[in-house]
């Protein structure tokens, strides 16, 4: 059951979140005519439209991961998938010592990607494949390859000085044409994903058995699904960095208040992560206006509260049982 008012409040919270990614910064738009104004609008519009289509890009992933492993604790950034594709980022910069053609980090991400994720569910078969051996795996393999990323990302940038390794930290900051694509396009491929296989992932929501009766291939199904969200997860991951933790949050929310279906979760989902994304960057802009510590990266703000958001799912889910 869609609840009317917490769908109401997310529709009017999207425009005004634009409007404030556009307004915040630490220089002013003082004439529009002026070139270093334009330059600064331009700046920012580029930002926030990579902060939309990463927020967008995890928020339609994170349900399509959710509905194909019927577990609301599993998300790309759960399963290893984000770190993995980090990870394999970041050995791509190495390889090509310092100066890789774009297509090299992107594709290596993608790789990482799908390796980390074959990863967990072969760690999390040997236990039987059950929720909680998933989750635990996921985080397992996540702990790993983070540590590892971050390794090799310092090893970047003392080695080679590449300013931009720091994006696999998770930020807006540096958006670029180029970026911004890659983050549309995902968008766009985990959005087509969720529509084609909504009624598909509903009706594999009630059990393989109710999913074989009307004519669906579970194993297809899933891997559809799960092969489009870590594609997008890890283009995220070129793209932006780490964003921990939006796909989880945005999934859940999305759920609670616009219901069940995936007809109508995955667009909440959609405009949720764009949210909490378009909301971490503004919040570590701020930051550096208000209190003068530094931008944060909005990578960091979302795993602080992403984590808090996961320990509470799974105090409810223990009271609940598993």
């Amino acid at each position: 059951m869609a609840s009317f008012l917490p769908l109401t409040i997310t529709l009017l919270l999207f425009p005004l979140l634009i409007l404030a990614s556009l307004a915040v910064g630490p220089a002013g738009l003082v004439n529009p005519l002026d070139p270093g104004s334009q330059l600064i609008a331009r700046l920012r519009l580029m930002r926030t439209l990579l902060a939309v289509g990463v927020g967008t890009a995890l928020g339609l992933s994170g349900t399509l991961v959710q509905y194909s492993v019927a577990n609301p604790l599993a998300s790309p950034s759960i399963l290893g998938v984000s770190a993995g594709a980090l990870a394999a980022a970041s050995a791509a910069y190495i390889v090509y010592r310092g100066s890789p053609p774009p297509a090299a980090p992107l594709a290596a991400a993608v790789m990482g990607g799908l390796a980390a994720y074959a990863l967990t569910l072969a760690i999390a078969s040997r236990a039987g494949l059950t929720r909680v051996s998933m989750v635990l795996a996921g985080i397992a393999v996540s702990s790993s390859l983070a540590g590892i990323a971050s390794m090799l990302v310092i090893y970047i940038n003392a080695r080679y000085h590449v300013a931009s390794a720091l994006l696999l930290m998770g930020s807006f900051a540096y958006a670029v044409e180029e970026k911004v694509l890659v983050a549309a396009v995902a968008a766009l491929v985990a959005a087509a994903t969720a529509l084609i296989l909504a009624n598909p992932l509903d009706a594999l929501s009630y059990g393989d058995e109710t999913a074989l009766s009307l004519g669906y291939s579970p194993a297809k199904i899933r891997l559809a699904a799960t092969a489009a969200a870590v594609a997008a997860t890890a283009a995220t991951v070129y793209a932006a960095g780490l964003i921990g933790f939006a796909d989880l949050v945005a999934a859940n929310i999305a759920r609670s208040i616009a219901g069940s279906h995936p007809s109508r979760s995955a667009p909440a989902s959609a405009l949720i992560g764009a949210e909490i994304a378009l909301a971490a960057d503004i919040a570590g802009r701020l930051a550096a206006t208000t209190i003068r510590l530094g931008e944060i990266p909005a990578g960091l703000l979302t795993s602080t509260v992403g984590g808090l958001f996961l320990a509470f799912l799974v105090a409810r889910k223990a009271g609940q049982g598993w």
